[in-house]
């Protein structure tokens, strides 16, 4: 399968735990893979409920029409959208990517993106997804994925407050562990991001332990810029594109 362009992401904040909607994109041309993440975790549910506060649209697309086409028609594809407090639609861009994941094909995991952007200024805004994941099969040991997701937790605990971070959030896709969990991350800039992430810290510290653990069977790391957005999100500014960025049509 080709790999993909551009992304999508659509946040959407409920007043009451609940389950998602039905995500309706059959047919769509240019998307290579879309599925909706639960934030069971803030929700204190079980990750097979998918019951949450907050969800996760999350969309893999081949070109930026298809990315601002996904975007324009959120309330068509997900009409459940519509009871939202908070909803956040997003065209993004990567010029980072690095590791595997298994969203475009389940039996081969890896690279996602082809074609990067330019890197961002050191000053600008941009958004950080991450993934995890894990080989099922015979043997396969669940203490690890507990062990990884207990560290998880004490992360976004230490991220209250952080200097330079705009909002963060961690989904469970539809389908639990057999697609690879996401965090999604919004910064100031490049300053902020590593300052947290490879200080001193409880971040660091679950990054030392993640390969000589074992915690995990591949990881993936994007970043990203935001192209295109619609609507608000809870200290989220409004986010500036980059100076050159990619054509989105209309």
């Amino acid at each position: 399968m080709s790999k993909a362009g551009f992304v999508t992401l659509l946040l959407a904040r409920f007043d009451h735990v609940r389950e998602p909607g039905p995500l309706e994109v059959k047919g769509r041309p240019g998307l290579l893979f879309s599925s909706v993440g639960a934030d069971v975790r803030a929700a204190a549910t079980e990750p097979a409920s998918h019951r949450a506060y907050t969800f996760l649209i999350f969309g893999l697309h081949a070109d930026a029409d298809s990315a601002r086409r996904f975007v324009d028609d959120r309330c068509t594809l997900a009409r459940w959208l519509d009871e939202a407090r908070n909803v956040w639609s997003g065209v993004l861009q990567p010029f980072r990517h690095k590791g595997e994941a298994n969203f475009l094909d389940a039996a081969a995991p890896g690279l996602l993106f082809d074609g990067l952007a330019r890197p961002a200024a050191a000053d600008a805004p941009f958004v950080a997804i991450t993934s995890v994941g894990w080989t099922l099969g015979p043997g396969f040991d669940m203490e690890r994925v507990r062990q990884f997701g207990a560290g998880t937790t004490a992360i976004r605990v230490s991220m209250t407050a952080v200097d330079g971070l705009y909002s963060q959030q961690s989904f469970f896709l539809a389908g639990g562990i057999a697609l690879d969990p996401v965090t999604v991350t919004f910064w100031r800039d490049d300053a902020s991001a590593r300052a947290f992430s490879y200080n001193a810290g409880i971040h660091r510290h679950q990054m030392d332990r993640l390969r000589p653990e074992n915690l995990a069977d591949r990881t993936s790391f994007t970043r990203c810029h935001v192209l295109h957005s619609i609507g608000s999100w809870p200290g989220l500014p409004a986010l500036r594109p980059p100076a050159s960025p990619a054509s989105l049509p209309g």
